[in-house]
């Protein structure tokens, strides 16, 4: 199933395997969320905002150049408990993307019951034929809140693929790799992906990695 980036999709094979479960790890001060963004125009996707109003997450698609398709968009708040959730999820449909964003106060909720969520999950996509991708956001609270590293470990133990999104920046240029660091059942690149994340999603090839 293609991610929407081309380069990816080659480098993976053609995409992703049905019935993934996938961590986007990523800063919170990046233009990450342009790559669920470029996976939503791919097929039909539930997007679940656990963060910004349902209003906020639709504005956004209306005022992004990217090509988003046409995605559901529920608001999971604080107050919507994990069943609750899942049964959203359950209305989604076969064959479609599954967006968590962001997956960080979910991971901060009792252990058991966010591996239980994760592992239904799982079996859902695994039976729809469908993707389900965690936008993991890298901030400090992960490192030093048990609860919130906790939380993260669980999500990298259970996802069958992980991407990894870094930043550096100096006085000339700002550089973005996209890394898949894992790949369950698959092939995990040996080799970022150098991304430019402006108001959509390029390849930077300007300059080729040693």
């Amino acid at each position: 199933m293609a991610t929407g980036v081309s380069v990816v999709d080659d480098r993976l094979d053609g995409g992703l395997p049905a019935g993934s479960l996938v961590a986007l790890v990523a800063p919170p001060e990046t233009q990450s969320e342009l790559l669920l963004y470029e996976l939503t125009a791919e097929r039909q996707t539930l997007y679940i905002s656990t963060v910004r109003t349902e209003a906020s997450v639709k504005q956004a698609f209306d005022r992004t150049d990217v090509d988003v398709g046409n995605p559901m968009v529920a608001y999971a708040g604080h107050e919507s408990g994990f069943d609750e959730i899942g049964d959203v999820v359950g209305r989604a449909g076969t064959e479609t993307n599954l967006v968590v964003d962001a997956a960080n106060p979910l991971e901060r909720r009792d252990a058991a019951a966010y591996q239980s969520f994760l592992n239904k999950l799982h079996t859902y996509v695994r039976r729809t034929g469908s993707i389900a991708v965690l936008h993991c956001l890298r901030t400090d609270a992960v490192a030093v809140d048990p609860a919130a590293a906790r939380g993260r470990e669980t999500t990298l133990g259970i996802a069958d693929v992980v991407f990894e999104l870094h930043r550096t920046v100096d006085a000339s240029d700002v550089e973005t790799l996209l890394v898949a660091s894992k790949f369950r059942g698959g092939r995990a690149l040996t080799n970022p992906i150098k991304l430019v994340l402006t108001d959509d999603v390029t390849v930077d090839t300007s300059r080729d990695l040693a």
